[in-house]
């Protein structure tokens, strides 16, 4: 029997800015009743913001999925031989019973069924008709952007077969309650359609201020129509959808609502609070932010988590005159005579580091420039400029590429990809989709090379996962 009185289970640091509406007058708890939570508008709201924050968990933003991808890929390496956090999958020895991602797959699901609250409960809510359209637009982004890191980790990619008709994830579209029946995997073709259907659905029902629901931070922390723009665009070029990948990310460039940051504000953009002129979507960090954090695992003064180095592999790929090279992008340590590099990405821990960047203009513009070369009709001369353009902001001193080989022009955008847009966790997505083989030569895993269809590359679900409201995600058919 369901229980009568369901709970829903929330982070109860419900304030992701010191700014943010205080909703609660009393202590908060680690459970509160539904019924009492989504009363009023007010208290949608605490569960969105609630759910904001859930993306900054270690399992989620502030570690696994910015990490992982690049650190199987080749962008990371150790610089400790200890303690170090994601160890089996750099050797690629994970497996369903013990995997560092084990707990990704809990925590993002837990984070599913409390974004299924709010989509569920703020209709019936007290407040006006507006504002409940603007929470549940939002929540159906975050979900979309929490199956999107699902189906990503731990299904094979879209082109995996020729339709997407290979199994994928479970597509957890309702508040899952003590004694549902398990839900199934749908194919990864469904799972991409489930979010991008969330994803369209929001963007219709968006305004044109482009300002989320809640208050407190910038504009760029919370899903608005270009974010949700951005986002489809990425998850169109994930589903090999050429033609809207193309669309989608030229008409949000056109809009001319962001703008790229010049090649001599690059390293500074950074470091700061404040989101630059080409951020679209980044999780704010406030000063009262318990934990070590992603920046943490970068930070050279941070002794005890600071472990993820850059490889060789990436750190060769820039020119000597290209702002993002090692002597410019990265801080350098000696630890027992070897000189090891450091992101200035994320480059302090705890309560002094930055927000993390998840969709920055750069990579619209990259974006565009590979499924222009793909859509229906190709356009090499867009491709090129694109290409060109993110080349020649890292790297003043570039040649202008006119690459007329198809095979070349993707070879050199993806190349592109792998620079601009390293230890920000695309670098594996990026591989798989493409088929690309990992190669790494500045690496000590049991296996450094890996071949596109080895099944290590897709993180394994757990035997069985107990979620949220004790319902059991299981692995049915994998």
């Amino acid at each position: 029997m369901k229980n009568s009185t369901p709970t829903i289970f929330l982070i109860m640091v419900l304030f992701m800015f010191s700014s943010c509406e205080k909703i609660l007058d009393k202590e908060p708890t680690d459970r509160i009743s539904i019924a009492d939570l989504f009363k009023d508008t007010q208290g949608s709201k605490a569960a969105l913001s609630g759910a904001y924050h859930d993306l900054l968990s270690e399992n989620h933003y502030s570690k696994n999925y910015m990490v992982y991808p690049d650190l199987l890929a080749g962008n990371i390496k150790y610089s400790k031989t200890v303690n170090n956090r994601l160890e089996d999958i750099y050797n690629a020895n994970q497996t369903a019973i013990l995997s560092s991602m084990n707990d990704s797959y809990t925590s993002l699901y837990a984070e599913l069924n409390n974004v299924n609250n709010i989509i569920s409960y703020t209709p019936s809510a007290a407040g006006s008709d507006s504002d409940k359209a603007k929470i549940i637009a939002e929540a159906k982004c975050l979900r979309a952007l929490i199956h999107f890191d699902l189906v990503r980790a731990f299904a094979r990619p879209f082109s995996f077969t020729a339709d997407g008709s290979h199994i994928g994830i479970v597509v957890n579209l309702k508040p899952q309650l003590y004694g549902d029946a398990a839900p199934v995997r749908a194919t990864v073709a469904q799972t991409y359609q489930a979010i991008v259907n969330d994803l369209t659905d929001a963007i219709n029902t968006f305004d044109n201020n482009n300002v989320g629901i809640l208050s407190g931070g910038s504009k760029q922390n919370y899903f608005t129509k270009t974010a949700a723009q951005a986002l489809l665009a990425k998850v169109y070029l994930n589903a090999n959808n050429w033609d809207k990948a193309f669309t989608t990310a030229d008409d949000l460039i056109k809009s001319n609502q962001y703008s790229l940051i010049s090649n001599a504000n690059y390293v500074s953009s950074w470091t700061g609070r404040v989101p630059s002129s080409e951020s679209i979507f980044e999780l704010a960090i406030e000063t009262t932010f318990s934990g070590t954090g992603l920046g943490g695992y970068y930070d050279v003064n941070n002794t005890t988590y600071r472990q993820y180095a850059a490889t060789g592999d990436i750190t060769s790929l820039y020119s000597a005159t290209d702002v993002r090279r090692a002597a410019t992008m990265f801080n350098s340590v000696s630890i027992n005579g070897t000189t090891y590099f450091f992101s200035k990405k994320y480059a302090i821990g705890g309560t002094a580091q930055t927000p993390i960047k998840v969709l920055r203009l750069s990579e619209l513009y990259l974006i565009r420039a590979e499924a222009a070369i793909e859509k229906s009709t190709p356009d090499f001369t867009t491709a090129n400029a694109d290409l060109n353009l993110i080349r020649k902001r890292g790297d003043a001193a570039a040649s202008t590429l006119n690459i007329a080989i198809k095979a070349d022009l993707i070879d050199a955008i993806l190349l592109e990809r792998r620079k601009e847009l390293a230890f920000e966790g695309n670098l594996l997505f990026d591989l798989a989709r493409r088929k690309k083989n990992i190669a790494r030569s500045d690496c000590n895993a049991n296996a450094c090379n890996l071949n596109a269809d080895d099944t290590r590359l897709v993180m394994p679900l757990p035997a069985n996962t107990i979620i949220a409201n004790n319902s059991i995600i299981q692995n049915k058919d994998y």
